[in-house]
């Protein structure tokens, strides 16, 4: 009877470590996605309220607004985020390397509490060129931090669970875009411009406080900083007391023997574009983050886009929201199979998918001047658009380069793939608009559908399997050892 409730005791410690694991991953993926979703967009479904703020703003200066003058003022606001977002990439490898995942978390985290509470003085005293600046600030720091996250998640999670928990860095996201796009709207706060920013500040506060109470990663404690100690500590912290720390701290051992350890950030950087497998692991990432370029677009002016396709203003802004709460719908799906179905084979399928639902709504568009109910069409297939990129899309692509590459060549391939992919989505996000009043839909063709289905091609003839491995294993792999 001993014997069996002492195993019935560690079976119920177990359980509730598994459950504490759970929660403080979730708790990392809102810390860095909370401000991220939401300032991705609050500015989506508020446009004319915030139209209306522009013109009251230039008023008092007695400046009149024409509609040369808002163009420029929107323009700006909406794409200075990938100007900071890529100052964000250049400094998340100092931080994140040099100094540890921690400190970039807790930097990138001070700046958006310090932004959120911008933005509301920006909106109260009528400053737009406030509201960009916080704008910029944001997007630095949470490039930061979304690095921050991704390395925690990978770096932290049990390898038969490294998958499912990355997936909460994009349900935390994507809960975040579902809620701002539905706080925007008329009916909620957006009429309310400044109380719609102000949602955010109490939690950006909290966010920041608290990640003062986790700890350091075991693999940059023990790699990087040489504590085994530390990194003891940190294994028990994120996977409970009952698991075996020294066999973890093994399989983390077996990485960094796999490669040459102490490099500097600028052999890092060579090192990735001319070693064979990982300039070939940098390529798989880039090939991944591709398939995410056209979400940007679609987040910031899928209310435009949809009344373009004759979809009256009220219907769009609410089929904005219904696109986003199916990015929702999608990882939660993606969650609970990546585990089952891997990695490779969900990012294929459902990739295809997410093409095949953006040029539906090409040829949606193209046949509603010929039958107007095709604009219904439009709407469906945005919202399959969210649906089958948040399934698996979004989620796998954004963590994937870190089950590519060592640990040591983790952040700088992240930087670097990230940062090719913020230049693309710049350039997209820059012409969309433009080539969308020439083109009209078809804009989204050679911007978008042409590449991505380039990308998956090279996904499908390289891309290995990642699931249940050890990350030295993969890179074996790629090595052709």
């Amino acid at each position: 009877m001993a014997v069996q409730g002492a195993c019935t005791n560690r079976a119920r410690s177990r359980i509730i470590d598994r459950e504490l694991e759970f929660l403080i991953f979730v708790y990392i993926s809102f810390a860095a996605n909370f401000n991220y979703g939401f300032s991705t967009t609050y500015l989506n479904t508020p446009v004319q309220q915030f139209k209306i703020y522009i013109n009251e703003s230039l008023a008092r200066r007695d400046t009149v607004m024409n509609d040369s003058t808002y163009n420029l003022i929107w323009n700006i606001l909406l794409n200075i985020w990938f100007v900071g977002f890529f100052v964000g990439i250049g400094l998340s490898p100092v931080l994140n390397d040099r100094y540890g995942r921690k400190v970039g978390f807790l930097a990138g985290n001070f700046l958006a509490f310090l932004a959120s509470v911008l933005r509301c003085a920006a909106i109260y005293w009528y400053i737009p060129e406030l509201l960009i600046t916080a704008r910029l600030i944001t997007s630095v720091c949470v490039a930061v931090t979304y690095q921050s996250c991704i390395l925690y998640l990978q770096e932290c999670s049990p390898t038969e669970l490294r998958g499912f928990m990355s997936f909460w860095s994009e349900i935390s996201f994507a809960i975040m875009t579902l809620i701002a796009s539905l706080l925007g709207t008329d009916g909620v706060l957006g009429g309310h411009l400044f109380w719609l920013l102000a949602f955010a500040v109490p939690f950006c506060f909290i966010f920041f406080i608290t990640l003062f109470f986790i700890l350091e990663t075991p693999k940059f404690l023990l790699i990087t900083a040489k504590n085994e100690e530390a990194a003891e500590n940190s294994v028990h912290f994120y996977l409970g007391s009952h698991v075996d720390a020294k066999e973890v701290l093994r399989n983390i051992q077996m990485e960094e023997d796999a490669e040459e350890s102490d490099i500097s950030t600028i052999q890092a950087l060579k090192d990735l574009f001319f070693e064979p497998h990982l300039r070939r692991a940098h390529l798989l990432s880039c090939a991944t983050l591709q398939n995410t370029v056209p979400l940007w677009s679609i987040l910031l002016s899928s209310t435009y886009f949809l009344e373009q396709a004759n979809l009256q203003s009220s219907i769009a802004q609410w089929s904005s929201t219904a696109m986003t709460l199916a990015y929702v719908l999608g990882t939660l799906s993606g969650s609970t199979v990546i585990e089952k179905w891997g990695r490779r084979p969900l990012l294929l399928i459902f990739t295809l998918l997410n093409i095949l639902a953006v040029a539906t709504f090409v040829l949606f568009s193209q046949l509603q001047p010929v039958l107007d109910q095709m604009k219904y069409g439009c709407l469906g297939a945005l919202v399959v658009y969210g649906f089958t990129y948040g399934t698996a899309v979004g989620p796998i692509s954004w963590f994937i380069s870190s089950e590519l590459v060592p640990q040591k060549y983790r952040s700088i391939t992240q930087s670097t793939s990230y940062a090719i992919n913020t230049i693309m989505v710049v350039v997209s996000t820059f012409t969309i608009l433009p080539l969308y009043s020439v083109l009209g839909s078809f804009a989204f063709l050679p911007l978008y559908t042409v590449p991505s289905a380039f990308a998956l091609f090279y996904l499908y003839r390289f891309l290995p399997e990642t699931k249940g491995r050890e990350i030295y294993e993969i890179v074996r792999e790629l090595r052709g050892d």
